[in-house]
């Protein structure tokens, strides 16, 4: 009995320690470690929280500005328009389309440019041999030489009636030969000229320089594209027959349907933007310019009106043929802060400026927009009146600032 009361007394002894020990640990070390974890959210919140207020700057020079094209402007008031949509086609300005024909009708001897060729004003087309312009070339030579004859004699005849040695009626016959031979020449010289030989080309004819009276030269009228080409070697050619046709497209027009319910909106002088996309990626083209012609009548088929816009080609882009959208500023409404679409930008889903702090640096700045049209943008908030930001090439500024690098002048 007492071997047992000895033995549960040893048991109890061994948990009152070990509850001792467990005690002790949870009140001493691990209450430590306890706060330790309590406190390390709180510490990586805050960390994470500092870190989030560090906004990225770019610091650039003003050659760096110049050399990426970057332009600032300083945020103020403006317009936003009310657009109309419409839909049109890009065509040829038709007074910048010209028609080549062969003033003779000739074979055709050799052709130098061909469709689809850039060429200038009074570049070789095409030559061809012409029995018409050799026939124009004879006549207009013989005149010549009837002429200088015509007017040997009329000299002669002139001094042989001063010195009483013939009739007054000899020298007035041959006074009337030469003026015969004047108007004769001078008919063959102008149908020459109408031909297309300059005054240099038809000195040569005379001189004997001219050695192939039947070689015609098509020339370009104007600087342009040829686009359409009918002359090939050994071709007949006649004087009513179009060979080439060349255009500038330098600038084109945009004829734009306006129907019925939509003509009340629309009329001259009004700001446009033409727009259309190309290839796969839908890469989008825009031009902005004005109506500068709505025509006075409807197509009794579409009841529809053509507004006509003229726009600026000088690359290439705008192909007669295009199918365009089109922006018709009908309406303008006044807001506090306007700022063109070239400056917005969207870095993690915020659209953003890039503003210019007192340092002469840029970083991103929240906006919040509002109304837009088809050039600016209305900021109802994260930008002031007067404060300076980036209005082109922003997209530049996004994208260094992603590489965290701009040039070898850029500073973090």
């Amino acid at each position: 009995m007492k071997q047992t009361n000895f033995v549960t007394n040893r048991t109890s002894l061994n948990i009152i320690s070990s509850l001792f020990f467990v005690l002790l640990f949870m009140g001493g070390q691990p209450s430590v470690l306890a706060a330790e974890h309590d406190h390390a959210p709180e510490e990586q919140h805050e960390e994470h929280e500092g870190h989030g207020h560090e906004e990225p700057e770019l610091t650039l020079s003003a050659a760096e500005l110049e050399e990426f094209s970057i332009k600032l402007a300083q945020a103020q008031p403006g317009v936003i328009n009310k657009t109309l949509d419409l839909t049109g086609e890009v065509i040829v300005a038709p007074e910048r389309l010209y028609h080549v024909v062969p003033l003779v009708s000739g074979v055709v001897r050799k052709v130098f440019k061909h469709l689809g060729d850039k060429v200038k004003a009074g570049d070789l087309l095409a030559t061809l041999s012409s029995r018409d312009l050799a026939d124009a070339k004879a006549n207009f030579v013989a005149a010549d030489s009837l002429l200088k004859l015509a007017n040997t004699n009329l000299k002669r005849e002139r001094d042989l009636y001063k010195s009483k040695v013939t009739a007054k009626r000899e020298y007035l016959s041959a006074r009337q030969v030469q003026a015969e031979m004047s108007i004769k020449r001078k008919a063959a010289k102008q149908r020459l000229s109408a031909i297309g030989l300059t005054e240099k080309s038809i000195l040569s004819v005379l001189r004997s320089g001219d050695k192939d009276l039947t070689r015609y030269e098509l020339r370009a009228p104007a600087e342009g594209v040829i686009i359409e080409k009918h002359a090939a070697q050994g071709e007949v050619l006649e004087s009513n027959r179009r060979s080439f046709t060349v255009a500038d497209l330098s600038q084109v027009w945009v004829n734009l349907t306006v129907y019925q319910k939509d003509l009340p909106f629309v009329h001259k002088g009004q700001q446009v933007s033409i727009s259309t996309r190309f290839g796969a990626l839908g890469k989008q083209a825009i031009s902005i310019s004005r109506i500068s012609w709505l025509s006075p009548i409807l197509d009794e088929k579409t009841r529809s009106a053509i507004a006509r816009v003229v726009i600026d080609n000088t690359d290439g882009q705008w192909r007669p043929g295009l199918f365009i959208n089109a922006k018709v500023a009908i309406e303008s409404d006044q807001v506090n802060i306007v700022i063109p679409l070239t400056a917005l930008q969207t870095i993690e889903g915020q659209a953003v400026v890039f503003v210019q702090d007192e340092d002469g640096g840029f970083k991103p700045q929240a906006i919040q927009t509002g109304r837009r049209d088809f050039q600016q943008l209305e900021i109802i908030q994260g930008l002031k009146r007067g404060q300076t930001y980036v209005s082109q090439n922003a997209f530049t500024m996004k994208a260094q600032l992603q590489k965290g690098e701009f040039g070898e002048g850029h500073h973090h």
